[in-house]
């Protein structure tokens, strides 16, 4: 674990007092999956193959929003009633063989159970906040024995903007009562749009080592914090300083 960066909340010496967590490649490890997902749609539909910068534009986003950066990088340009059909087609393809392959290729990291029993036994409000649609995280919560350790989910139909906007976070603040003190919340993603999103939404960051994001890129985003393990939490966290607020 790093020390601290100066916060971008400029508030460096504020307690955490509420956790919040991206899932895919910080709480679930689902990276083969997911890159294989790319390759079944962008191979299916286009004849491409799939290279880490596909995974890097699309990572962290919801499906629509994935494909039309992988789109645009590739120069793959067609009038927009055209383009739209084809990323339709593109989820599709995606949703069928990640669904079919979910149970085989994702997997819990090793430890994360541990770790958030034992922030929630220290009393710190857990949030869930995803880009993913509501039915397959589910599924990858429960295939790792996860969603019970959470006080609030936000899924991808939970808000109308996502990652890296900040609304997302910010519904998971109020409905865990800190929409009037989001400096007193922490939230840890794998991806620069996680790290954007939450520096937008005025909490503070860390970045998730352990995830398939290159650490450089997530260093230049400047979070407040740089975890080598979700373990690392543990020695970050002691308890919080104070009660939650009641939620609104």
């Amino acid at each position: 674990m790093s020390p601290p960066h100066n916060s971008p909340t400029g508030q460096g010496d504020t307690s955490i007092d509420c956790l919040l967590f991206d899932l895919d490649g910080t709480l679930i490890d689902t990276t083969d999956l997911i890159f294989q997902s790319y390759q079944h749609a962008l191979g299916t539909l286009l004849g491409i193959q799939a290279t880490a910068e596909d995974l890097y534009l699309g990572y962290g986003r919801p499906l629509p929003e994935a494909f039309a950066a992988i789109l645009e990088w590739r120069k793959v340009q067609r009038p927009p009633a055209e383009q739209a059909v084809l990323i339709e087609k593109l989820v599709a393809a995606y949703r069928a063989f990640n669904v079919a392959h979910h149970d085989e290729l994702a997997r819990e990291f090793p430890g994360t159970g541990a770790v958030l029993d034992e922030l929630q036994r220290r009393g710190y409000p857990l949030g869930l906040v995803t880009s993913k649609s509501r039915g397959i995280a589910e599924r990858g919560l429960r295939l790792a024995r996860l969603a019970e350790y959470f006080d609030t989910l936000v899924f991808m139909e939970d808000s109308a903007r996502h990652k890296p906007h900040p609304e997302p976070i910010w519904t998971a603040l109020e409905r865990l009562g800190f929409q009037e003190q989001p400096q007193r919340a922490l939230y840890v993603g794998d991806s620069i749009h996680d790290l954007r999103a939450g520096r937008a939404a005025g909490v503070r960051t860390a970045g998730a080592l352990w995830g398939p994001f290159p650490p450089e890129s997530l260093i230049a985003e400047g979070p407040d914090l740089l975890l080598s393990s979700l373990a690392d939490l543990l020695q970050l966290c002691p308890g919080p300083s104070a009660p939650a607020p009641a939620p609104r």
